[in-house]
């Protein structure tokens, strides 16, 4: 039994372990269950036919959702199940089977019954979150009420607990179900992960075998090393489409694949992000780039144990953050996502959705998190009035930041213009360590260098010999501002008809110029951004010459001002 067993995937083995050592015979798989699970024979297959042919066994198998119903596995264990009603009901027609209802309030009462009374019984229940949803019990139905009671009384039944009967419930999120049910302590949770590198190969190798026609560009290591985060079913549709359209997989094609596969499975939750820039293509900030680039110089050689589990990125609006970070990712050679916004107003939407999005981190791993507007985004540890909601989805963030097992391996990128509003709890040692904060280009030589770097970043072709116009101007300029001024003067050249811009076109532009902002606000951004650094070599001179007290003083006097 205990070779059989190793032989499992490392879940089913898990959970074969669990039940012949009496610990548990409930089962809550969750995760990759819409994945392939290789089989005896080298053979790959669906979950819930793993479950019927490896694990299950002789067991008279019943199976139910809400959408088929009652289905069984075998005639056998459709005839326990009709002697059992027929036992209790002794009045049941023939067409019992006919009969046999899909609503979950009047099923589930029946496959009870089956499973108190029959012997050697398995009950594999799939979509579990459409039957007990997570939410309020006050706001809950009666029949949901019911059902969650039904399952609560299943788990907790002692005469279940002496039976050699097995119940497997199965959902894609943990968080879509009820916690009541979720977080029994005598139902097993079992995770299915997304395969690893080694995994993947095995099922690239299988493909390619059986898909003669298909043609790469690429070995089958370097394709199973590049399709991180991918399943097998997505392994699956893209050898096939590419052998299909006789189409030869290139590291474009995968890579094109991947972001469309990955996005399209979170539905909107993340973004993939392929950056064109490192940090050689940042104008000015040098000592932050130098930073980052030890950063991802200590990542590139593999010493992971000396990597920050994350940084935050502070300064007013328009500093270049988002591209800072974008540069950064793009040197430390890992797979880059971006937030998107995974809050819904519904029940449990969003902690199912952060589930998924910490999932797929996971299998996608190295991986650079990019975290935009991080003080709206993340919350904070505060209710509000959301039953909760935002409080829990604070907690599962923190303790995702924080754990020190994925140091090297997720690394967050928190980017926000009110680092103040961002809770303490993210901002420690552990979480977000490393703070630079960005400032406006305070010197000639420093708005020559963005100059430089954002001609070269829009491709703006240029006869100027003299930038002093904006290199000299008064006005406070942010890299945003000058970013903008050099489009504007490309489009005042090619109204004139010509190709590069000029002097006069720099001039005119720069004339008219004016940043469109609340410079209270930005007095304020910059403040908090200088007081939250933690390298003071990145802070201004102006800020630095102010006493820790001199500079809560001044943020304080503004802050009301800002609210």
């Amino acid at each position: 039994m205990l070779d059989e067993i190793d032989q499992l995937p490392g879940w089913a083995a898990q959970m074969a372990r669990k039940y012949y050592a009496g610990e548990s015979s409930h089962f809550l798989l969750h995760n990759a269950i819409y994945d392939l699970v290789k089989a005896a024979g080298n053979e790959y297959i669906s979950l819930l036919n793993f479950l019927q042919r490896e694990l299950v066994g002789t067991k008279l198998l019943l199976t139910y959702n809400r959408s088929e119903g009652i289905k069984f596995g075998s005639s056998e264990a459709e005839r326990a199940f009709i002697t059992q009603l027929r036992i209790a009901d002794p009045l049941m027609g023939r067409d019992a089977l006919k009969q046999l209802p899909k609503d979950p309030a009047r099923a589930l009462p029946l496959i009870e019954h089956f499973l108190l009374y029959g012997d050697q019984v398995a009950v594999i229940i799939n979509f579990l979150e459409t039957i007990i949803p997570a939410g309020e019990v006050s706001y809950m139905s009666s029949d949901d009420r019911t059902n969650l009671v039904a399952l609560q009384r299943w788990i907790t039944s002692s005469r279940l607990l002496k039976k050699d009967n097995i119940v497997i419930l199965v959902a894609e999120n943990r968080a879509d179900i009820h916690p009541r049910i979720r977080d029994n302590s005598r139902l097993a949770s079992i995770e299915i992960p997304y395969p690893n590198d080694s995994e993947r190969l095995d099922f690239i190798t299988h493909m390619v075998e059986q898909t003669p026609a298909i043609k790469m560009e690429v070995t089958g290591e370097q394709l199973s090393l590049m399709t991180s985060g991918l399943n097998r079913v997505h392994l699956n549709s893209l050898i096939r489409s590419a052998a299909t359209t006789g189409e030869t997989l290139t590291l474009d094609s995968i890579r094109h694949k991947k972001k469309e596969l990955i996005e399209s499975e979170c539905v909107g939750l993340v973004e993939f992000v392929q950056p064109k820039f490192g940090l050689d293509s940042v104008g000015g900030m040098s000592k932050a780039k130098e930073f980052l680039r030890s950063i991802a110089d200590t990542i590139a050689q593999g010493l992971i144990e000396e990597a920050p589990m994350g940084i935050l990125i502070s300064g007013p609006v328009g500093t270049g953050k988002t591209f800072l970070a974008q540069s950064f990712a793009h040197d430390c050679g890992m797979n880059v996502v971006a937030f998107k916004n995974f809050r819904e107003r519904w029940v449990g939407s969003s902690e199912a959705n952060l589930e998924k999005i910490l999932n797929l981190l996971q299998t996608l791993a190295p991986i650079v998190v990019i975290v935009d507007e991080a003080d709206a985004t993340l919350g904070t540890r505060e209710g509000g009035g959301d039953s909760g909601v935002d409080a829990r989805v604070f907690s599962k963030l923190a303790a995702a930041m924080g754990d020190t097992r994925n140091r090297g391996r997720i690394l967050w990128i928190l980017m926000t213009s009110r680092p103040d509003l961002l809770p303490i709890d993210l901002k420690r040692q552990g979480r977000a360590e490393e703070h630079i904060s960005l400032f406006y280009p305070d010197s000639e030589e420093d708005r020559q260098a963005i100059v430089e770097a954002m001609i070269r970043k829009n491709e703006i072709e240029s006869e100027v010999t003299d930038w002093f116009p904006i290199t000299r101007n008064e006005l406070t300029l942010s890299g945003a501002d000058i970013e903008a001024m050099l489009i504007r003067a490309r489009r005042v050249a090619r109204a004139g008809g010509r190709k590069k811009i000029t002097n006069e076109d720099v001039a005119s532009v720069a004339k008219e110029f004016t940043p469109a902002r609340d410079e209270m606000a930005i007095e304020y951004q910059a403040l908090v951004a200088a007081r939250e650094a933690t390298s003071r070599e990145m802070v201004p001179e102006a800020y630095r010459k102010l006493s820790p007290s001199d500079l809560s003083q001044r943020i304080e006097a503004l802050r009301a001002f800002i609210r």
